[in-house]
């Protein structure tokens, strides 16, 4: 039996749910399939596998750097491996397809093929809020979408993004971000009067960043800026440093709705949104 690895990071919790509906697609097709956060400490051995499947979620034009940490971590392989990148955003902008230039550069480097890429829209954990039609209609079409696409990548077709000119500077450039994250995430705060003390943001945050003192929260220096503290504090005491006023709230529900929402949102953007469901029609989703 052939084998699937998915490594995937994620920080409000969107990538997560794209690496297990990924997984359920490869077992339905009878293929042993293992997934691995790439925040644990679990090591694997890349040679095990026949296919690897990375997922992430598109932080300023880049992959997250737990994602190159971890693949900078693989052996050299030793047989005909094929990638499938999945990747994931609040935008479909043409830009993001920059995201991936270093990932696939390390990739190659081990001898790793990467045979297709494909990108999907997931509600915001940062700049503004979708509606929860929005949030409905993201989650409907990926779940028409994904399984295509894992049927073209199974069946040989092969996917690319396009590229742009100039798009390894411009994405160099934006790895800032993860510096930027560094320096943010030590001013993030807690409003004391809100905070239940449960604890949920220590448990959960990826970098290990968060933690008690004095009966004071203590921000560090390895913050992500994933926003996983901020959306799942359940009472949004959690403030995002510098960047407090593009918070998002609380998690989305993904409610199955049809009940239309006025979408609110930039209109650098707002062609995007429409490009990528227009694309997901033409490949026969029936969107709500």
């Amino acid at each position: 039996m052939e084998k699937v690895l998915i490594i995937y990071f994620s920080g409000m919790g969107n990538t997560k749910l794209l690496a297990n509906m990924a997984k359920d697609e490869f077992l339905a097709k009878g293929y042993d399939t293992k997934v691995v956060d790439v925040c644990s400490d679990e090591v694997v051995e890349i040679n095990d596998y026949n296919y690897l499947v990375v997922a992430y979620p598109i932080y300023a034009f880049n992959a997250p750097g737990p994602i190159i940490s971890y693949i900078k971590k693989f052996n050299k392989i030793n047989n005909d491996l094929k990638c499938l990148i999945l990747k994931d955003s609040g935008e479909y902008l043409f830009w993001n397809n920059a995201s991936s230039l270093q990932l696939t550069s390390i990739l190659k480097r081990k001898g790793i093929k990467i045979f297709s890429e494909y990108h999907y829209l997931l509600p915001y954990s940062f700049v503004f809020r979708h509606t929860d039609y929005m949030a409905y209609k993201m989650l409907y079409t990926l779940k028409y979408l994904l399984p295509l696409d894992i049927d073209d990548f199974l069946g040989g077709k092969y996917h690319k993004l396009d590229r742009f000119f100039l798009d390894r500077p411009f994405s160099f450039v934006f790895r800032i971000q993860r510096f930027g994250g560094r320096l943010n995430g030590r001013f993030y705060k807690v409003d004391q009067e809100k905070c239940i003390k449960c604890n949920k943001c220590i448990n959960n945050c990826p970098a290990n960043n968060i933690k008690i003192k004095d009966d004071k929260f203590i921000f560090g220096g390895k913050c992500l800026m994933c926003q996983r503290c901020v959306v799942n504090c359940p009472h949004t005491a959690i403030k995002a440093g510098f960047f407090k006023r593009w918070m998002v709230g609380g998690a989305y529900s993904f409610r199955e709705t049809t009940e239309f929402e006025v979408e609110k949102k930039p209109k650098y953007c707002a062609k995007s949104y429409k490009k990528y469901f227009e694309e997901s029609v033409k490949r026969g989703n029936k969107i709500v």
